[in-house]
């Protein structure tokens, strides 16, 4: 599988968001295929940690790029970073999460989560598709979640934004699909992280307990407290990229998700209000 993998999006990937978490496991796991990595991530420190820790233990070449994704010149400081680089793979990781009702929350958070979850993404993949297209093979996967199948509370443009990537995901896999290139979204249920935690620590307990319920708020409530490990939505990810536009790297979150888009929209969104309600206060620490 790993010759076929780099034959199919080497021998580059390129992952944003790339050093801790979903996004350092999402680097190991495309090494560990076989395949270079470019890693771009904001902490410089971090981001050098990592990247060594991936050269080490897989012997492939590994570039850093420290940079901010809401920064107006970052389509300029990626074409420079990929110039010399056949980048095969093109996976997104940024998110930025400001936590609170939306009226609670300043309008210059708002719009730094719009800029990092809705345009980067269009800048970035306008940038590095067109070079996989003439090649006739590659791959764009965007990293969503799972708040991005309704609207809710508290994390309003957070939904938004992952609502977003999703649906550009679908399109970018229905338009690239005859010249070769796989295009696919992960909708990511809860996943260990530092900001992640922080939040399981606002959960109320107990409404979190049912997880083997038929019921989806049961089971979405359930998941919060059993946070998958980075490693795994990394692996669920690259073996389903050429499956189809959407995947998800947890069956509860597929079973979730399914069960939500089937309702009328007036009950998905009480659903996901009732998940978002199982955290009873704002927490210390978001992805911002």
């Amino acid at each position: 599988m790993t010759d076929d993998f780099v034959r199919k999006y080497g021998p580059w990937a390129f992952v944003a968001g790339a050093s801790m978490g979903i996004g350092a496991a999402l680097s190991r796991e495309a090494a560990r295929r076989g395949l270079n990595v470019l890693m771009l991530a904001r902490g410089e420190d971090q981001l050098a940690h990592t990247a060594h820790s991936v050269r080490d233990e897989f012997d492939v070449e590994v570039r850093t790029l420290a940079a901010d994704l809401a920064d107006p010149a970052i389509a300029r400081l990626v074409e420079e970073a990929t110039a010399d680089l056949e980048v095969g793979l093109f996976v997104y990781n940024a998110a930025v999460a400001p936590a609170g009702r939306f009226l609670d929350v300043d309008l210059d958070k708002q719009l730094l989560s719009v800029t990092v979850n809705c345009a980067t993404p269009v800048t970035l993949c306008h940038l590095l598709a067109p070079p996989m297209v003439a090649r006739g093979r590659g791959g764009i996967a965007l990293v969503s979640s799972n708040g991005g199948i309704a609207g809710a509370v508290n994390f309003s443009t957070y939904n938004a934004g992952k609502a977003f990537e999703w649906i550009l995901a679908e399109t970018l896999w229905t338009e690239l699909a005859e010249s070769g290139v796989d295009v696919t979204t992960i909708l990511v249920g809860a996943t260990s992280s530092p900001n992640y935690n922080a939040f399981k620590e606002t959960l109320d307990p107990g409404l979190c307990g049912r997880r083997d319920s038929d019921d989806p708020l049961d089971r979405a409530r359930a998941r919060l407290m059993h946070p998958n490990p980075p490693e795994q939505v990394a692996t669920a990810l690259y073996d389903q990229l050429g499956s189809g536009p959407v995947c998800w790297a947890d069956p509860d979150d597929e079973f979730v998700s399914k069960k939500c888009l089937a309702m009328p929209r007036d009950e998905a969104v009480a659903l996901w209000r009732g998940v978002q309600m199982t955290s009873t206060r704002v927490p210390d620490r978001q992805a911002l």
